[in-house]
Formats: C-alpha cells, structure tokens, sequence
C-alpha cells in the first residue's frame, strides 16, 4: 500500500501533491487499520471508509424469492451482486463486472434473469441488456448477456415488465427520431422492439396494465397544470385536470378492482394526498391526507391486489400511517424492535410466503436489509448496508426550523461536530434539483456521505429544504418561481447563515456554500450575488448561465419543461431572456470576492462542461482564484470510486485552507495521482 502523508498546514491540493513524500511497506495503527486516524485529538473518518466498496443499493429479491441481488462498487464502479436469500452476507458475489458500471436493473418477472439499463460514462443514453442465469448446483451462474437495444445514441426508459406478457419490457425512447420519445415494447429474448403508440399528449409518467400497454398518464402543461388521463380502448380520456401548480402523480393500478390510486393536491388542500379513480363510474375519492396537513406523500404501499397497505409523509422526520388492520399488526411487531428512531422501507411482500423484505436505517447508520416472517413474526437481519462503516464515527443529524425574511418558514437540517456547538466554521450544502429535498436518513447519495465527512472534519453543515423544495405542498413549490439567484430561494440559504450566526453557531468569517447541479448553481449565486457571505464555494456540476443551460437541453425536453420556464423562464422569450441574464452569475464574476473550486463532468447531458469552462475562464482572466477539476468518464454526478475519492480529498484540502477545517494526514498514492490528473490548466480555456 503506498500513501502520501500531507501536512494539514499545506492546503492547497496543489501543493500538498507536490511536495507530499510518498512510501510504501508503512505500518498502520490500529485505529487507522478501522478507517480512522487522530489528527488534534479528533478522531477523522478516512475517505475510503466513507466511499468504501462494501457499501450497497437498490436491493431486490427475485421473483421466485430465492435471491437477493443489489448494486455494489466492482472493479471501480457500480455492478450488481447476489446472494441467496436465506444465505450469509459472506457468500455474496459479483454477478457483473462493467467496466462504466451499472445504472439500474431489475429481476425478470417470468424466470430466471435480470434486466439492466446502463450508459457509457454518465452521457444517460441507457441501454437495455439481459443477463441469463442459472442456478444448478445451488448457485447463482451468469451464463450469458445480451444487449437488446441497438441504437447508441437513444435513450430507453424502462417503465415495466409486463405481468401477462411474457418477453415484454415497455419503453419510452427517441429511439428512431432523436427529438421525439414513443412507447414501444422490447421483446426482451429477441431484442425486437415494437412501436406502441405516439406520446401525442407528452406524458412524463404513465401506468401499465397486465400487457404491458399503457393504461394511465399524466402530461405535464405549459401553464404548470397537469391532465390525468385513462386509456379506454384505443383512444384516451381525460379523468383529471389540476389547476396551475398543484400536484399531480401516478401510484398504482389494478385491472381487477377497476381502479387505479394517484397523489394529488387537486382541490382545496395545498399538499398532496392519496386519491383513488374509479375507472368506470370516473369518480375520485380522497383516501388519505397527512394529519399534520403540512406534507406532501413521501411514499404508498401497496399489496399485490393493489390495495393501500401504508402511506408516509415527511416534514422534518418521516411518519408513517398504516391503513390495513392486518398491515397495521405486523408493521407494529416490526417497529418495537427498534429503540431509536429509524426509517423502515418495505422492499418487497411475499404474500405467499408471507415474507418481507425490509430496509433499515438511521441518520448515523446506514442500515441493513431484514427479513420478516408473518407467520412468526420473526424478524432476521441478512445484510448490512455499508459493513465498514462505523456509526461512531457519525453525527446526528437534527430538524430544525428558521424564518426567512419574508416570514416564510424553512425546515433544514443542521449537522454539527461531536461535542462542538459553538462558533464552528459552516458550509451550506444546498440540494440539486431544485424540485427534490433533502432528508434526515443517511442514504447512499454522494451528498448525504459528503455531509457526514464534512462534519467528521470539524464543519457544521446546514442542509435547507429552500422554497421550491419539493414535499411542503404546491404553495411551497410555487414560491421559487422566478426566484433563483437574486431572488426568494438564495436568501432563504443566506437566511440560514445568519440564523446559525446569531444562535453562535456560525464563525461568520468562515463560511462556504457547497453544491451540485442546481446547489452548484446556488454556490455560484452566493460568490456572486451575496459576495459579503461566503469565505469560499464549491460548483459540482452547477449551471453559471441560466441561458446556456435551457438552450442546451436535448430537443426531447421541451415538451416536458414547463416547470422550467415558469421558474426560471424561455430564453426564447426576449423579456425573460434580458432576466435570466440578471440571475446568471456567469454575468456578475465582477463581484466575486471569495476562491472557487469547479468540479464537472465530461459527458454530462444536463448541465453540459460549458457551464464550468465558460466561468472558470472568465474568472482567470480576471485574475479572480479558482480552481477546477474534470472528469472525463463521468457525467451529471460522479459514480466512479476513485472519482468520488479524488473529489472528496480535493475538498478537504480547499475548505480546511479557507475555513481551517482538519486534514487527514493520509492519503493513498493512487488518489492523489488520479487527482492530479484531474486538475485543470484553466489558463488552457482562455487559449480556446
């Protein structure tokens, strides 16, 4: 194993790879044999630990209930593992090993095998594959893959397996006219793919039924308002149409009760709930409304006869509500099992069997996976998440509450150092999206990780649910239309700041705003628009023009960016052109007062690598600091192991030498080599 050793008073990543001494054969600690090493006292996570290949995803079992299955990091990137169900952990192997990883996949509803959606280097052209499997010997064998979609520069949608139809996946692609996506049917031991139907009302979500046809959808209109409608023979029907703004999505259809269950705002409520259409009468009846009437539905459970088993909400932590007696007796023997508060998935329900697979986790642990069994009620624990990392090691993650200057309330959450509390040096880790949220659970997320290391090193972290945050209601939502950069949704982060300043939680002279995708672009908007704020800033993937970034989106979107131009607006339109020039930071470095760090993807599809050269070569030639790193294999995020380390120590570097945060002393020769080949010569972009 060869290491750097880096002195925590050599900042600059830069500098700390130069003059780092390098040596192998070294003898480790046994704290640092754990993941962990002292630095001042402070016992620091290593970033291995943190991005470590043990950790897991998406867990599935199979249709025959036999195997488990999940997302894993193999030979650098994301691959699928697999394991028997009533197995150990230990017994878990590498069912596939893609160089450019694993996007998603699913088991095959009819035999034994997987479906797989994967891109090239994060460019989200996903295409289809099927693993054919065997398990003779009471073994899992991969005995042959096949891509089944043959246009490389189209993406397929997955939106389901056909219940009835045995060699069918329904699709949504652009598959033979790249600005137009259609519904078609993969025949999945062929790879033929069948045209279905035009999208002639552009619909962003759909239901199928039991031959894979699309049954229910909802399309997306200019004016915000959404349309449900229904399938009735060959033509469709509209059942619904919301008003501007509110909420509309699809939950759940059965052909045998006629019926079909959404989440709506529709009507006088301003948050969602759960809402059942009937299909032959066209009746809608309200099901079930959060309590609380301050959330939106976070998530539905259904059993296989598609009735409603639970419905969750989420404000600050997540509430559950059971709706079936019989699911309301389990879910409770499930729930006393667990002392602290967690948050339970149910992953899937055998009711044959009457085996559950459940998912586990807190905000300082990454949980594992359950089985439970009705009969009994036993409740058994098969796999951990993340088996590397130690929960000691992690802070608690706290709700909390602020006003903006406008009186509007703001849900964040607020993450501070073990036994420190008091004027901390802060970085604001504002969410990508903008329409998403963030959550108390620690989940796989890069971010979520990010801000459990950024605390491990001596930061207090702010993670605020800003105005258009989605899962506050319509009204929540509506508020940050045209409101980026100069507007409503900065000054709630910037409200934030001066909470935890005059709570003296905050050093306010040591300050930095992190983020990716749109929290990049908010990163931007606080160096250029609140410069007095921020010591320092962090763009990961963050659009610097308004403008380039609509104009850059593939032509397939528009139909279904409506949302875009209510809130940002149509650089087609001239009025809201001149505006979005005023909330473009790309147009403000002027003001800039504080360092950058760029941090892009190559192949990103939505917020293309022009977003980051066109700023970081303005601010050169201004002789403004910035520095930037690139990766060539990724895309919009990273997935790559290695990329994910080299971002994290080139973090670590650039906040401890702006806001004095710890270093770990170590770091590995093969990160910080890949770093160095990730830093850019920006004075290369102004020869462009």
């Amino acid at each position: 194993m060869k290491l750097h050793i880096r002195n925590s008073s050599i900042k600059k990543a830069i500098c700390s790879l130069s003059l780092a001494i390098a040596f192998s054969g070294c003898s480790m600690n046994a704290s640092q044999e754990e993941g962990a090493t002292k630095v001042n006292e402070q016992e620091l996570i290593s970033v291995e630990s943190l991005f470590n290949e043990s950790a897991i995803k998406d867990v599935n079992l199979s249709s025959d209930g036999q195997w488990l299955a999940w997302l894993q990091q193999h030979n650098g990137a994301p691959n699928i593992y697999v394991m028997s169900a009533d197995g150990a952990s230990k017994d878990a192997f590498a069912l596939t090993e893609f160089a450019d990883g694993v996007d998603a996949f699913l088991w095959d509803k009819h035999r034994l095998g997987l479906f797989v959606l994967k891109d090239v280097d994060g460019n989200e052209q996903h295409q289809v594959y099927r693993l054919d499997l065997n398990d003779e010997g009471k073994s899992l064998n991969l005995i042959g893959t096949e891509k089944l979609t043959s246009n490389d520069s189209a993406n397929y949608m997955v939106f389901g397996q056909a219940s009835e139809k045995r060699d069918s996946l329904t699709l949504m692609a652009n598959h033979d006219d790249p600005n137009n996506l259609k519904f078609y049917q993969l025949n999945t031991e062929t790879g033929e793919l069948t045209f279905l139907m035009e999208n002639t009302h552009r619909f962003n979500e759909i239901l199928i039924d039991d031959e894979g046809v699309p049954v229910a959808g909802v399309r997306p209109n200019p004016d915000t308002s959404k349309e449900l409608f229904v399938r009735k023979g060959d033509s469709w029907e509209g059942a619904l149409k919301t008003e501007p703004g509110e909420i509309l999505s699809l939950s759940s259809y059965n052909s045998e009760i006629g019926s079909l269950y959404f989440e709506s705002s529709f009507g006088a409520a301003d948050t969602s709930g759960v809402k059942q259409l009937d299909l032959t009468s066209g009746k809608i009846a309200a099901i079930h409304q959060d309590p609380n009437q301050r959330s939106d539905v976070y998530k539905t459970l259904f059993n296989k006869d598609g009735e409603l088993q639970l419905v969750s909400y989420y404000y600050g932590y997540r509430e559950d509500y059971p709706v079936d007696k019989n699911f309301q007796k389990h879910w409770q023997n499930i729930t006393s099992n667990f002392s602290r508060r967690v948050e339970i998935d149910v992953v899937s329900m055998d009711e044959e069997t009457g085996v559950w697979l459940l998912e586990v986790a807190s905000d300082i642990d990454p949980g594992a996976f359950y089985r439970y069994q009705q009969s009994d009620q036993s409740l058994v624990r098969l796999i951990d998440k993340d088996s590397q990392l130690d929960p000691k090691f992690l802070s608690e993650k706290r709700s909390i509450t602020y006003t903006a200057r406008d009186g509007i309330t703001i849900q964040a959450y607020l993450t501070l150092p073990k036994g420190k509390s008091k004027q901390l040096p802060l970085v604001v880790l504002p969410h990508g999206g903008p329409w998403s949220r963030d959550y108390w659970k620690l989940n796989d997320g890069f971010m979520t990780r990010l801000a459990q290391f950024l605390v491990n090193r001596g930061y207090a972290v702010l993670q605020p649910n800003f105005r258009a945050s989605t899962g506050f209601g319509e009204t929540f939502i509506a508020l940050g239309n045209r409101q980026w950069g100069t507007g409503a949704m900065q000054h709630d982060l910037t409200d934030g700041v001066e909470f935890l300043i005059e709570q003296g939680i905050a050093d306010s002279d040591r300050v930095a705003i992190m983020g990716g995708s749109y929290g990049g672009y908010a990163a931007l908007s606080g160096l250029t628009f609140t410069p007095d704020t921020y010591t320092a800033a962090i763009s990961f993937v963050g659009p610097s023009s308004l403008i380039t970034l609509i104009e850059s989106f593939p032509e397939y979107y528009r139909p279904f960016i409506s949302n875009w131009f209510k809130a940002v607006g149509d650089p087609l339109i001239e009025s809201d052109r001149e505006e979005m020039q005023t909330r473009s930071p790309l147009n403000y470095t002027d003001r800039i007062k504080a360092p950058l760090l760029l941090v892009q993807g190559a192949n990103d599809p939505r917020v293309t690598q022009v977003e980051s050269d066109q700023i970081a070569k303005k601010m050169y030639e201004n002789g403004l600091e910035v520095e930037y790193i690139l990766a060539k294999d990724e895309g919009h995020g990273f997935s790559k192991r290695i990329n994910k380390l080299a971002l994290l120590i080139k973090t670590e570097d650039f906040l401890a030498e702006h806001l004095g945060g710890e270093v770990s002393p170590l770091v590995s020769d093969q990160v910080a080599t890949h770093l160095a080949g990730l830093e850019v010569d920006i004075s290369s972009l102004s020869e462009k």
